[in-house]
């Protein structure tokens, strides 16, 4: 991984992008390329690293935007948005040791509204609360709904005015989720139960904290994005599963694009 990274961030630094900075366009199409460390599942003490492909697509219409997800002003104020919220995982690989013996864990995918209202704005950037609520499923055959999640969180963000600017982003904030949602990542059957692993039924609540800290650039027809988190399920209902090994963890990606349109 280290290989990778040094390789992505070495194709940025001999960037000819030293241009002046310009607004910024309506439209911008590409490819990027992404690498991802994080562990299997929240709680887990394993992690894999991912390289993928990935579009870049970026939007900013008047009322529609396309960024780092969807929004939209339905609002007659700037200051209240509704955006599109959402999350997921990866499938978790067979060799797991945490759930020997039991079903695999699906690819799964989160999505719900979200009401943003930006407290204050100045030139050092902009503080939100953004109180997203989500329905979350499992990428199967079935599409199986699995409960809930609601992700308030404090939202400081620095938004590039200009083309050449950095975009960052921070935030923190508790999760909460419904038993069904926790079960499917932490409950165990008793048929499933070891001696090290004893059956578990997960309840509905608090989920943990997450920190989040998210950052990008255009380097002229490059582009830079990545993230940092901090996970934490200190203190949460499922803390005390068997299927919980770390109870926080960081995880990390970075990815580097080609832009190869700009339309204003």
């Amino acid at each position: 991984m280290k290989n990778l990274l040094t390789s992505l961030i070495f194709l940025l630094s001999i960037s000819v992008a030293s241009a002046e900075d310009h607004a910024l366009p309506r439209l911008e199409l590409g490819v990027s390329l992404g690498v991802l460390d994080i562990p299997n599942y929240r709680g887990s003490a394993n992690s894999t690293t991912y390289v993928f492909p990935l579009p870049y697509i970026k939007y900013r219409g008047e009322r529609l935007k396309v960024d780092e997800g969807i929004q939209t002003t339905m609002f007659d104020t700037p200051n209240l948005v509704l955006s599109l919220s959402g999350n997921g995982t990866l499938p978790v690989e067979e060799d797991n040791p945490e759930r020997v013996g039991m079903p695999l864990l699906n690819a799964t995918i989160e999505l719900g509204p979200s009401v943003d209202y930006r407290l204050s704005h100045s030139p050092q950037g902009e503080w939100w609360i953004e109180l997203p609520l989500r329905l979350a499923f499992v990428l199967n055959s079935e599409f199986e709904h699995i409960g809930q999640v609601f992700q308030p969180r404090l939202v400081w963000r620095y938004p590039s005015r200009k083309l050449y600017e950095w975009k960052l982003r921070a935030a923190i904030g508790p999760i909460f989720a419904t038993g069904e949602f926790h079960d499917y990542y932490y409950a165990v059957n008793p048929d499933q139960a070891l001696a090290t692993r004893p059956a578990y039924n997960a309840d509905s609540g608090f989920s943990g904290v997450r920190g989040t800290f998210s950052y990008s650039k255009r380097y002229g027809q490059l582009w830079l994005g990545g993230f940092l988190r901090y996970d934490s399920l200190n203190n949460s209902v499922v803390e005390d599963s068997p299927l919980v090994s770390d109870s926080s963890a960081w995880m990390a990606g970075i990815a580097v694009g080609w832009v190869f349109s700009d339309r204003y």
